[in-house]
């Protein structure tokens, strides 16, 4: 969406995805771009239902890797959807997401017409120069958002409840002469192959980003096509044993929508550089790391 300096002094306005099903369910961004709360602005994005067109509409392009997945809904129903609202940091080709609940439903019909996130970005940090956010006076917003239509889930409920869920064995990787490995910037142990799904834990001795030279940084990575397969929900944990005394293991837990545009969740900082190397500690024992794997994988579709 280019233009957008024009946003700080128009009216609210809204932007419409290309997003519908043949022609029976169409979602619009809402985007308010001037919303004042507490004494601070925000950018406040919504995800808004086809009946909700209060205000002006202007063309937002979807790209490919944000397209929705969705059912069709007869016209009339209530809608029940779990989602999430994008924008893209344009420097670094990431994009910062916002999540509905961590995938609880939300319920639209003629009532609820929008539902989304008041605070979604602070228009200062939406703004700045080096944030990547708005760059040549434009920026790009996407949505991706799963409809259910069994009629059997409640407002409310949790996605575990609507979806089969599988539990995977532990998955541990022993990465031998892990010193030596120091001079790498990151490791990709053997595929875990679970659920007719490809998983990769990836490993930066050194840290990723911010974190570099201080922590241990740890991620989770579907290895799949998720432009042409399904995206899916997993709750995972990720752990790095004490091998000396199997007592004090680091572990960290994690929740995440996998899909094409956000394939890897983690941690950049899962634990200090100077905790994992220090001898007492026991996490290098005979200059083997040790991380285990454990995942909840949940059908997105």
């Amino acid at each position: 969406m280019c233009g957008c300096s024009c946003l700080c002094t128009e009216l609210p306005i809204r932007g419409q995805l290309a997003l519908d099903c043949n022609g029976e369910q169409t979602w619009r961004l809402a985007l308010y771009p001037n919303q004042m709360i507490n004494g601070h602005c925000y950018i406040s994005l919504y995800l808004a239902s086809v009946r909700s067109l209060r205000s002006m509409s202007i063309a937002v392009r979807a790209r490919p890797s944000l397209s929705s997945r969705y059912n069709c809904i007869s016209v009339g129903e209530d809608v029940y959807a779990t989602f999430r609202l994008f924008v893209l940091d344009q420097k670094q080709q990431k994009y910062f997401t916002a999540e509905d609940g961590a995938g609880t439903l939300s319920r639209f019909n003629r009532v609820t017409t929008e539902v989304g996130f008041a605070k979604f970005l602070p228009r200062y940090t939406f703004e700045h120069p080096s944030e990547g956010y708005l760059l040549n006076d434009c920026c790009t917003f996407g949505a991706e958002v799963f409809v259910n239509t069994s009629g059997r889930t409640r407002y409310g409920e949790s996605l575990s409840r609507m979806h089969n869920s599988i539990l995977s064995p532990p998955f541990r990787y022993d990465l031998v002469k892990f010193s030596s490995q120091f001079g790498l910037e990151h490791l990709c142990p053997n595929l875990i192959i679970f659920g007719e799904r490809k998983w990769q834990l990836c490993v930066y001795p050194k840290g990723y980003g911010q974190h570099t030279n201080i922590s241990l940084s740890l991620y989770l990575r579907s290895a799949d096509d998720l432009y042409n397969l399904p995206s899916v929900y997993v709750e995972f944990k990720l752990r790095v044993v004490d091998r000396a005394f199997n007592l004090h293991h680091i572990e960290r837990t994690g929740k995440h929508w996998f899909l094409s545009s956000d394939n890897t969740f983690g941690w950049s900082d899962f634990m200090p550089l100077r905790t994992l190397n220090d001898p007492s500690k026991g996490f290098l024992r005979d200059d083997i790391l040790s991380v285990v794997v454990e995942m909840l994988v949940k059908n997105g579709s």
